[in-house]
């Protein structure tokens, strides 16, 4: 069985590309939040923006908000007149509105009056982009594993034995429904999965502690016991459950990210000026990413500001998910 990852819809994505954008642009200790909601100085009602970057200019804290439309029409005067009154009501610094398409002539003359700034965002081949970014791929490590068996072992009152992983009572059919609630606790009601075992035993342990990149699968067994408060369901009835024995196959397996799949993209002003972006995404995890990005005439490698979100601590919220109770491949 297969854990799907929801995924944002297109807009939501472009939205929060723009606000990365404009992050990884500006001075250290600026707060990005996309979308955001703000309240209108008018009504007292909350209005949704696509993003918003709050800064801290000497004593003062400004606001900046972003508006986004990833449309092919070009944006005309109407948008900008309908983002003044909106950054007037809630109180914006100043409004950055950005367009996939660009700006007829009149929406970029209504923006210098309005205190709005206009980008436009396009896409780059590997040949257009900026050389010190070119960098040919990146390699995303992810880990992976499989069940090899799962056994439970009854509740035996009074045993304080600490039983082997071959002192099993019953082994689960490697047909078992690994998201199916087998576990059910007596006491308060509650019921769980046998991926949920697996996800605890994470959260618990370090399972993957010494398992090398690259190498073959590593089996280990956890031993997870319960006070005879638990029952799990078999073809038999229910058991009054001691132990479950999890034994899964682990290892770290890498994606390679080339800088012909990577977005590579353009942020431009009408002006001229621009700034080129390479964001190198995992295929298999919705939030991996690594970006590099400086202004597109930029030659120097320290102007380069380099980005990104991954899992650095066992603590964080990446966990395995299994997809079948046999020898399939677990996915990130």
């Amino acid at each position: 069985m297969i854990a799907h990852r929801r995924r944002d819809p297109e807009w939501r994505e472009f939205e929060r590309l723009i606000a990365r954008i404009e992050g990884d642009a500006g001075p250290r200790g600026l707060v990005v939040k996309s979308p955001d909601r703000l309240r209108c100085k008018l009504t007292g009602r909350l209005r949704e923006v696509d993003a918003s970057i709050r800064a801290k200019v000497g004593t003062t804290e400004m606001l900046l908000t972003i508006e986004c439309r990833c449309r092919s029409k070009l944006q005309d005067v109407t948008w900008i007149e309908q983002l003044a009154t909106k950054k007037s009501s809630i109180g914006a610094d100043r409004t950055i509105a950005v367009s996939a398409s660009g700006f007829s002539a009149e929406a970029q003359i209504a923006a210098s009056h309005a205190g709005i700034s206009l980008r436009k965002i396009s896409d780059l081949t590997v040949a257009d982009i900026n050389p010190i970014l070119g960098l040919d791929l990146v390699m995303f490590w992810h880990r992976a594993c499989a069940i090899t068996g799962a056994g439970v072992r009854a509740y035996r009152a009074g045993d304080d034995t600490v039983p082997e992983p071959n002192d099993v009572d019953y082994i689960l059919p490697p047909d078992t429904d690994l998201f199916a609630p087998i576990f059910h606790d007596t006491e308060d009601g509650s019921s769980w999965s046998l991926n949920d075992v697996w996800r605890k035993v994470q959260e618990t342990l370090n399972p993957y502690a010494e398992i090398a990149k690259g190498e073959p699968p590593t089996t280990r067994t956890a031993r997870i016991p319960y006070p005879g408060t638990v029952s799990i369901d078999t073809p038999h009835g229910p058991w009054k459950l001691g132990h479950v024995f999890l034994s899964m196959a682990m290892w770290i397996e890498p994606e390679m990210i080339p800088i012909e799949e990577a977005l590579k993209i353009s942020y431009s002003d009408p002006h001229g000026s621009s700034v080129h972006r390479v964001e190198f995404s995992s295929q298999r995890t919705q939030d991996w990413r690594i970006s590099l990005q400086a202004q597109s005439d930029a030659r120097d490698v320290t102007e380069i500001r380099v980005g990104g979100n991954w899992p650095t601590t066992k603590n964080s919220n990446y966990r395995d998910t299994p997809q079948s109770a046999s020898n399939s491949r677990l996915g990130s």
